[in-house]
């Protein structure tokens, strides 16, 4: 569930690739458990359904066949930049679309709200962190011009970044090997506080349609402070 250099106590514990960063990786969860404490006191998460009755954020297991949502199994790929080394992310985080079997905490047949915009599902830290890293699957090209990641501080916006800035070669975030559309993966570089000029404790992935999250990468415990100095901050190849 979580991979770190740094030796925490996790359910999980393997080798990140990227050195002094903690990647919260989900795989300890069931297929369709709704998430929200279990990686407490490091990381909460919420969700926001702007279609239902209901706010569940939920595992998906990629890796199975036959699921609600084929557009989220995989590998191969569709396209996106994880296509080509047909790169298995295993569970991904979903806002569900339905309730059923939510009284037991795992949904029976999980699938991601297709409504838009879907609505927004939200990482809280217990700390201040300075990088964010992260996958997105099956983000459809029609619908992501309404997807973006809010940054704040203490309940303050800090910024935010449009998922169309990636594909926008006018953008510093823009990245030629992202590519958008149905059963798509892709991997993206990690947003810093250089980027946004401050340091943040929370991140929202607003969804303009269906999509699922993985991969969340931050600072591991003891590396926030060279963070914030810029010390690892070198992470985004500026065009």
């Amino acid at each position: 569930m979580i991979r770190t250099t740094a030796a925490i106590a996790a359910t999980c514990i393997a080798s990140a690739s990227i050195a002094g960063t903690t990647v919260f990786d989900f795989e300890g969860l069931q297929h369709g458990e709704i998430v929200n404490s279990q990686l407490a006191p490091m990381l909460m998460i919420s969700g926001v359904n702007n279609a239902r009755s209901f706010d569940i954020v939920a595992a998906f297991d990629t890796n199975l066949t036959g699921t609600a949502d084929d557009d989220l199994e995989g590998p191969p790929w569709a396209g996106g930049n994880l296509a080509a080394s047909n790169t298995p992310l295993g569970n991904v985080l979903i806002l569900a679309t339905n309730d059923d079997g939510a009284n037991s905490g795992i949904l029976t047949d999980p699938n991601d709200e297709g409504a838009r915009p879907a609505g927004s599902i939200t990482f809280s830290f217990s700390e201040a962190i300075g990088l964010f890293g992260f996958d997105l699957v099956d983000i459809e090209g029609v619908v992501v011009e309404g997807s973006s990641l809010d940054f704040s501080l203490n309940g303050q916006s800090v910024g935010s970044v449009t998922l169309t800035q990636f594909t926008d070669i006018n953008s510093s975030y823009y990245d030629a090997s992202i590519s958008f559309g149905n059963n798509h993966a892709n991997r993206f570089s990690p947003i810093t506080s250089d980027d946004l000029g401050s340091l943040f404790d929370e991140v929202t992935l607003n969804l303009g349609g269906s999509g699922a999250i993985d991969n969340i990468v931050i600072p591991s415990p003891g590396a926030i402070a060279l963070l914030s100095m810029g010390g690892l901050i070198a992470t985004r190849r500026r065009r």
